[in-house]
C-alpha cells in the first residue's frame, strides 16, 4: 500500500508537465504550440513517527500539518 497521513489521508499525486514553445498571440506570436506532456509525481511531505494512540504506541505515516492538529488522545514520542 502505499504511504498516506494516517490524520488527512494525504498522499501522492501525479501532474502533467507540459512543454511549449513558440511566441505568445499577447506578444505578436501565433500561439503557444505543445511540444511534449510528461507525467511527474508529486509526493506529501510525510514523516515517519511513533504515535501513543490511547496508551498503546503506534508507528505511523504523518503529514507535517496533521503532526500540528493531532487528536487530543494522540502524543507523538521523541521529536
Amino acid at each position: 500500500m502505499a504511504k498516506s497521513c494516517a490524520v488527512s489521508g494525504k498522499s501522492s499525486i501525479v501532474i502533467n508537465t507540459v512543454t511549449r514553445r513558440g511566441k505568445a498571440k499577447a506578444q505578436g506570436g501565433v500561439g503557444k504550440k505543445t511540444t511534449g506532456i510528461s507525467k511527474v509525481r508529486k509526493y506529501a511531505n510525510l514523516q515517519k513517527k511513533v504515535v501513543v494512540v490511547n496508551g498503546e504506541k503506534q508507528t505511523m505515516w504523518l503529514s507535517t500539518r496533521a503532526m500540528r492538529k493531532l487528536p487530543t488522545n494522540w502524543v507523538v514520542v521523541g521529536k
